[in-house]
């Protein structure tokens, strides 16, 4: 292999799989060949472009999978591959709209197990929580240990990760490291707080609660965060609390989300004059994100508003928005009509179709083309999952 040049290696491979191959190959690779990318990926394990080369040779020349092929080419490559972190870029990478997605719980974890413990950083950090279920209770243990070397920096987002997995002893050892790591202004420790709270028991959850009103100049949307994530598992004087410091947001769109998130929780028509305070603003100020977004969590919330209703001021609003100064990958109104497209009925097609011949260069077409598809009720044409009224 040249180790100078991976992409003249790549290019070199890339055709000598095409003469052999084709380029419709519906079997598996001969061991040959994936032992000829395990040679280029451990001869070049620093370069960046390694993974990316490795996993478009897979997709040229694997196209047609299926769970046997797909756990042979899996265990093939891990007996050559010496890199074993290269297994996670190659297999447990993909988009959630790749066409063959690699399913962790169909093959050999303890090689899953061996890769992910090969990287480093975030990297690995992610990927231990991430995969943190599948681990047995060695391999829980020993990636624990193995945490606890990491830096501070990254270890507090593996103990996060792992803390489902550990015995009672070790989760209060975690839960105590990452509230010192809050405490002293971490933010990821915020994150992981919040990430573990539905794991956490009653008591833990009114500490992280406390912690969370006791810290003088915490960033509003830590809070926020932390109620919108969890609202379905706060104690009901908790939930008061709650209700009482985010009564206080400055932000008008956490102020409303987080107290629809705590609806169960609000005194009597709390709701609905809160509603209507937004419908002051909705109806005053220039329409941005945040107050059409704030109308769709109403309309989770509130039994009396139409969703139908809903969709038609949210479009409304969609339409009055400035893209006068916004680069072309960065259209408000493009972003906006792809979250709501899965909501519009045959009676908002004429505006959707409106608002679209506005949007700016290739984006028009892409968007013309998902309502065109969305209207004639064709199944599978985008690879999102169409968002609720509330969420």
């Amino acid at each position: 292999m040249n180790k100078m040049d991976p992409y003249s290696t790549y290019v070199i491979l890339n055709e000598e799989f095409s003469q052999s191959l084709g380029h419709s190959w519906k079997h598996e690779i001969p061991d040959g060949f994936v032992l000829k990318i395990a040679e280029f990926i451990d001869a070049h394990p620093t370069d960046m472009m390694t993974a990316y080369y490795a996993k478009s040779l897979l997709a040229k020349f694997f196209r047609k999978r299926t769970k046997k092929r797909s756990e042979n080419l899996f265990n093939s490559l891990n007996s050559y591959l010496i890199n074993k972190s290269f297994l996670v870029k190659i297999f447990l990478e993909y988009r959630r709209d790749e066409q063959n997605p690699f399913y962790a719980e169909n093959h050999d974890i303890a090689a899953i197990w061996v890769a992910i413990h090969d990287l480093d950083g975030y990297d690995k950090a992610n990927y231990i929580g991430k995969f943190s279920h599948l681990f047995t209770d060695e391999m829980a243990r020993l990636s624990y240990q193995s945490i606890l070397e990491m830096p501070d920096i990254y270890k507090t987002r593996a103990l996060g990760g792992i803390y489902p997995r550990m015995d009672k002893l070790h989760k209060a050892e975690i839960f105590s490291y990452i509230c010192q790591q809050f405490l002293s202004g971490l933010p990821e420790a915020a994150y992981q707080l919040k990430r573990m709270f539905p794991h956490l028991d009653k008591e833990s959850r009114t500490e992280v609660i406390s912690l969370h009103l006791d810290m003088p100049d915490l960033p509003e949307e830590f809070i926020a965060y932390l109620v919108i994530r969890n609202a379905q598992y706060l104690q009901p004087a908790d939930a008061d609390r709650m209700a009482a410091r985010v009564r206080m947001l400055f932000s008008g769109y956490f102020r409303n989300r987080c107290l629809l998130k705590l609806a169960a929780y609000l005194r009597d028509g709390e709701v609905e004059a809160l509603f209507e305070r937004f419908m002051v603003d909705f109806n005053m100020f220039e329409p941005d994100a945040d107050l059409i977004h704030n109308l769709y969590h109403f309309g989770a919330v509130l039994k009396t508003l139409e969703k139908s209703d809903v969709v038609s001021m949210a479009l409304e609003k969609i339409a009055c928005l400035d893209d006068s100064e916004s680069e072309l990958y960065d259209q408000q109104k493009y972003k906006e009509m792809m979250f709501i497209t899965p909501l519009l009925t045959e009676a908002n097609k004429a505006r959707a179709m409106g608002i679209a011949e506005t949007v700016k260069g290739r984006y028009k077409r892409n968007l013309i083309a998902r309502l065109q598809a969305h209207f004639s009720h064709s199944k599978g044409f985008c690879g999102f999952r169409g968002a609720l009224i509330c969420y």
